[in-house]
C-alpha cells in the first residue's frame, strides 16, 4: 500500500502558507519535490508531502498552515507526542492530546466519542473558508493517527474514514494516510475498535520523537500490513510472544504461524526483529548500545554486540558508522525529516 497525492491537493494544502507570503516554488524546493507538468500528472510520495507539511508549518511558524483563523505554534506537535507517549492507555492519549490542542489556541478541536464496539475520533477547524477547514481537518486526523500508531507502537486498524471533503482523491478507495475505505460525510473523523481505547502502548519517547513517529508511518504507509513487521511490535525488553503479536497485528496465532512458516518459524522471525530493531535503534538515535541492549532484553552491551556480530556480521559501531539507510527512494527526504525533527525536539 503506497498513496501517491496529486497535484491540486498540493496546491491546496499550500494555499494558506502561500497566501502569507512564503512563493510556492520553495515550498517545493524545500520539500524535494519536482513538479514538471504542474498538474495531477505531478504525484508527490507520502514522504515528500509529510516533508512539506513540515516545511510548510516552519515556514509561517504556524503547524496549521496558514489554514485557520488562529496559529498553532509548531512547538506543540513535538509536545504532543511527548503527551501521548506518557498516557497510560490510548484513550488517555487522544484525549490528553485534545485538552493541549484546545488550550493551544482552538484552531483545532479534537472530539472522541464511543458508540457500542466502535470508537469515533472526529476533528474540527476553525477556519474563515470552509474549504481551508476541510483540508486542515485531514491533514489533522492524519497526524492524529499518527499519534495513535506511535503510541500503540504498532498500525491502528481503522474501519472507516470519513470526510467533508467531496473532492478528496481518495473517495471510494482508502485514505492516503489511513488506509482504511474513505467516505463523504458531515463530520471528518475515523472509526474503529472501541476495544483499542484500553490498549496500553509499547513505544518510548527516544531523543527524537517526531522521527520515530513519521519512520513508523512512513513503513506502514509504504509498505502496509501485508508482512507485519514484527520488531515494531517488541514490547519493553525485547520480550515478544507469539499470542501477543498476532494481538497486535489484529490476527490469530494460527494466521502468523502460518504467514511464518516459510521465514523459519517464530522464534527465527523474532530473533531477526532484534536484530532489526537494534539496527534501527543504532542508525536512526544517539542511544548508547548499553541502553540500546537494556531496552531489548540483553543482560550487557557484550551480549548484544555478539548478537549482533552472529546476526548481521557486523558490530554495533559498525552498523552506527554506516548511516541512515531508507528502504525506499527517499533517502534524502529521510534525513531532511530527521534532521527536522531532532531540531524540533530540542
Amino acid at each position: 500500500m503506497m498513496y501517491q497525492m496529486p497535484f491540486d491537493w498540493i496546491t491546496r494544502h499550500t494555499s494558506g502558507v502561500v497566501r502569507q507570503g512564503l512563493p510556492f516554488e520553495k515550498v517545493m524546493e524545500a520539500s524535494l519535490i519536482d513538479l514538471r507538468h504542474g498538474d495531477n500528472r505531478d504525484l508527490v510520495r507520502p514522504a515528500q508531502f509529510l516533508l512539506l507539511c513540515m516545511n510548510t508549518a516552519l515556514g509561517v511558524n504556524d503547524a496549521a498552515h496558514g489554514l485557520a483563523r488562529s496559529r498553532i505554534d509548531p512547538a506543540y506537535t513535538a509536545l504532543g507526542l511527548r503527551v501521548a507517549i506518557g498516557s497510560a492507555t490510548l484513550e488517555d492519549a487522544i484525549l490528553a492530546v485534545a485538552r493541549l490542542y484546545r488550550a493551544a489556541a482552538g484552531a483545532v478541536q479534537i472530539e472522541l466519542k464511543a458508540r457500542h464496539d466502535s470508537a469515533i475520533l472526529s476533528i474540527r477547524a476553525d477556519s474563515v473558508r470552509d474549504a481551508d477547514a476541510i483540508v486542515l481537518e485531514d491533514t489533522y486526523l492524519s497526524w492524529i493517527f499518527m499519534h495513535c500508531m506511535y503510541f500503540l507502537g504498532s498500525r491502528m486498524p481503522v474501519a472507516v474514514v470519513s470526510t467533508r471533503d467531496p473532492f478528496h482523491f481518495n473517495l471510494g478507495g482508502r485514505h492516503f494516510a489511513i488506509g482504511a475505505p474513505l467516505r463523504f460525510g458531515a463530520v471528518t473523523s475515523m472509526q474503529f475498535p472501541r476495544v483499542l481505547l484500553g490498549r496500553r502502548g509499547l513505544s518510548r519517547a527516544g531523543a527524537n520523537p517526531h522521527w520515530d513517529c513519521f519512520r513508523l508511518w512512513l513503513d506502514f504507509i509504504e509498505h502496509g500490513d501485508a508482512a507485519p513487521a514484527m520488531d515494531r511490535y517488541l514490547t519493553a525488553r525485547g520480550h515478544l510472544h507469539l499470542d501477543d503479536f498476532a494481538e497486535r497485528a489484529c490476527r490469530s496465532a494460527s494466521t502468523i504461524r502460518r504467514r511464518l512458516r516459510g521465514d523459519g518459524g517464530f522464534r527465527r522471525s523474532r530473533s531477526h526483529a532484534l536484530a532489526a530493531a537494534a539496527v534501527r535503534k543504532l542508525r536512526y538515535s544517539d542511544d548508547s548500545v548499553d541502553s540500546i541492549a537494556a531496552e531489548l532484553g540483553y543482560s550487557d552491551a557484550r551480549s548484544l554486540r555478539r548478537f549482533l556480530k552472529t546476526a548481521t556480521g557486523a558490530t554495533p559501531q559498525q552498523i552506527r558508522a554506516s548511516g541512515v539507510v531508507a528502504d525506499s527512494d527517499d533517502t534524502e527526504v529521510r534525513r531532511r525529516l530527521q534532521a527536522i525533527g531532532l531540531a524540533m525536539a530540542s
